[in-house]
């Protein structure tokens, strides 16, 4: 561990400019978050910074995990990237994911933005006029951080380790007030890295269920990340209560990760590449600036204006060399990419109060996406022609949206939302060795959101909304992705199609809260969406190989309930030890009309999630002791008639421990994944001429963190 003790050495000096005056953040969760969701007619869940890093997460995908109603999709193996964000079990463009209120380009990774420079997440399960319908499953708000109104100088340093592989951060927080201008600055660097083993077995059977191939494939996989982030803020107050603000983020990662393959065949022989590794480097880059202006107006009213620019760049090398099965010359094959992409958008909202808990806002939203990627693909093995022609296109997609909304408190008890949102969008490519693409389409979203407060601590909420789910970029353009090794009907090639239309979705969304006291929380809620068009993948055979695409077939029902619980027990008892509990548990069903059931889910629904977490504060040391039991449930799937997957269930366990040695510094110990359980997945093709049953278990080990925070 030679990392952690660099790392905290260079700490020592930095304590030497620690002020008596400045005080470190404190961990307790507030009550204001509670609060605030008491009283918005828009229901939203608000997490705060100081719950978000209260785990020594070093990714925001791990500090999400635990908050309400979120679940972890899967990732590719060798990618190095963190699994899809999903609310009611669903990802791939039904859970939409936003930073700032815009939503995150195509390729983003949570993974690459550190916990400590976002100030809070809104977890909105049901949409909203101001931000874009395409949020079918609901929409996550990632707010970075704001210039703060007092001075902050934070340092934190870590280091962790996971199955011998070490890793280190160091993050800087820089916030003061100068007259009317404020700023703030936040930085980090980091290294991470993991090792994972993944079990695969392929078995083949005849019509008559007897096997005809097994096949162990074994593959090990180390993956190692280094990242560089800066958070910048500047903010003046102007004349009038105004404000103009600038905001940016610039974000480097460079991810190295190498894979190997050793298979050994029991019957039917092998497959094409028995013996193979595959290395693939990747170095991405996020320029993102946003300029704010607010103007008080008078009367009442305000104008808030937006514009934003963001640069995103990616570029990556793959080399994949394996043995034949057949005698002849190794086979090598490398992959160049990269992928440009910038866009621009604007926005701007006009609010006008109408009296005394009334009123009416409306706005536009205006932007532009360029996208450029280019592919190489060459077999490098003696007089091997390429294994694909050069794939280059360029992509453009333009979109504009109107929205007026009105919020109204009726009385004392029954506030209403009501807002309308159109939408339209426009996706044009030029692909290398295909036809264009034109693909234009427009949706009209009307919103309803209500809440009726009962008599002493209770209340309702009602919401009506329609929402749609786009075609995503890849899905649109007709190129194909081949699979390296083993193409079959659970492992197919995947190809776009341009003909896709968004789908559609009608919303009601219900919730009952109860707030027995300061900070607590007991809420039961259940949704239901109705599906139109929903995009399924067509299989079929082409050239000898098995190829998946996209296409419209009919509808869908998803459906769920969800239970939350937040009590700290020293607002609800007198003398009660401060022991702060909270419990979340979602229940998530949905069918498919076009494919027969049972097991028809949509998207590969995972049907439940749940969470149970506590903080202990002793009161006779400075230690506050805490951690997190999280529960996704495994599930059945059924994608068509011969084809369905299996996902495991995945239960982890976080624990950490604070040592606060004085209000200037305090020391931080967490470990993470401590039940180190094995995930399971299995696809099986099934029709008259026999099956394939494909198994992969994935291991995971425990990652152990230190870190010391304190004062500049």
């Amino acid at each position: 561990m030679r990392l952690s003790i660099l790392l905290c050495s260079l700490a020592l000096p930095l304590m030497a400019h620690v002020r008596a005056e400045d005080v470190l953040p404190s961990v307790t969760v507030h009550a204001g978050k509670v609060d605030q969701r008491r009283n918005d007619t828009v229901a939203a869940i608000v997490v705060g910074h100081e719950e978000l890093i209260r785990q020594g997460d070093r990714t925001l995908s791990d500090a999400l995990k635990r908050l309400p109603g979120i679940s972890i999709g899967g990732a590719p193996a060798g990618t190095g990237q963190g699994g899809q964000i999903q609310l009611r079990g669903l990802g791939q463009g039904y859970t939409l994911v936003m930073l700032d209120g815009v939503p995150v380009p195509p390729g983003f990774s949570l993974d690459s933005l550190d916990p400590e420079l976002v100030e809070r997440v809104e977890i909105m399960r049901a949409a909203t006029a101001q931000f874009s319908a395409e949020a079918i499953a609901g929409s996550i708000n990632i707010v970075l951080k704001k210039s703060g109104k007092r001075r902050e100088r934070t340092f934190k340093l870590g280091a962790s380790g996971s199955h011998g592989m070490p890793a280190g951060s160091a993050t800087v927080q820089w916030a003061d007030k100068d007259g009317r201008l404020s700023y703030a600055l936040a930085g980090t660097l980091s290294h991470t890295g993991r090792q994972a083993l993944l079990d695969e077995w392929n078995r083949a059977y005849d019509a008559d269920g007897r096997p005809t191939a097994v096949r162990h494939l074994p593959l090990t996989e180390r993956v190692t990340s280094d990242t560089f982030e800066l958070a910048p803020r500047l903010q003046w107050a102007l004349a009038g209560e105004g404000s103009l603000a600038w905001q940016s983020l610039v974000n480097w990662r460079r991810l190295a990760s190498h894979r190997q393959v050793v298979e050994t065949s029991y019957l039917g022989g092998h497959t094409d590449y028995p013996d193979n590794d595959a290395t693939f480097r990747q170095d991405s880059g996020t320029v993102r600036s946003d300029l704010h202006w607010l103007r008080k107006l008078g009367q009442g009213a305000s104008l808030d204006i937006k514009l934003g620019l963001d640069v995103n760049y990616r570029s990556s090398d793959y080399l994949f060399q394996s043995d034949g099965a057949a005698t002849g010359p190794a086979n090598v094959r490398r992959v160049d990419a990269g992928v440009d992409e910038a866009g621009v958008q604007t926005s701007g909202t006009y609010r006008r109060t109408l009296g005394e808990g009334h009123a009416l806002a409306a706005g536009w939203e205006v932007g532009q996406r360029r996208r450029t990627q280019f592919r190489r693909e060459r077999q490098l093995s003696p007089g091997g022609p390429p294994v694909l022609p050069d794939q280059d296109y360029a992509t453009t997609v333009r979109r504009l949206a109107l929205f007026a909304q009105d919020e109204w408190d009726v009385s004392a008890r029954w506030s209403l939302y009501l807002g309308l949102r159109w939408e339209t969008w426009r996706t044009a490519s030029a692909t290398g060795g295909a036809g264009p693409v034109d693909v234009r389409a427009q949706v009209w979203s009307p919103v309803l959101q209500s809440l009726y407060k009962l008599a002493g601590k209770d209340q309702v909420r009602l919401a009506v909304t329609r929402t749609y789910k786009a075609p995503q970029m890849f899905q649109l353009i007709p190129r194909p992705y081949l699979v390296d090794n083993g193409n079959s009907p659970a492992n197919p090639d995947k190809q776009g199609n341009p003909a896709l239309r968004p789908e559609l979705a009608w919303g009601l969304d219900a919730a009952y809260e109860y707030y027995p006291g300061e900070g607590a929380m007991l809420s039961a809620s259940a949704s239901l969406r109705r599906i139109g068009d929903v995009m399924l993948d067509r299989l079929y055979q082409q050239n000898g190989r098995w190829v998946a695409t996209p296409v419209n077939q009919g509808g869908a029902q998803v459906r769920g309930i969800a239970l939350e619980a937040k009590l700290p027990l020293a607002a609800l008892l007198v003398g009660a030890p401060a022991l702060d509990l909270r419990a979340d548990v979602a229940r998530n069903w949905s069918s498919v009309d076009a494919v027969a059931g049972p097991d028809n889910r949509l998207d590969g629904q995972l049907p439940w999630s749940a969470n149970l977490g506590a903080d202990y504060r002793l009161a006779s040391k400075p230690l506050t002791l805490g951690g997190n039991l999280h529960f996704q449930g495994g599930a059945l799937s059924r994608a068509s008639k011969q084809l369905l997957a299996w996902q495991g269930a995945r239960r982890e366990l976080d624990l950490y421990a604070l040592w606060k040695f004085s209000d200037r510094l305090r020391l931080r110990l967490s470990g993470a994944d401590l039940l180190r359980q094995l995930e399971r997945t299995r696809s099986l093709y099934a029709d008259g001429a026999g099956s394939l049953l494909r198994t992969v278990d994935t291991g995971s080990d425990r990652t152990l963190r230190v870190m010391l925070e304190g004062l500049l």
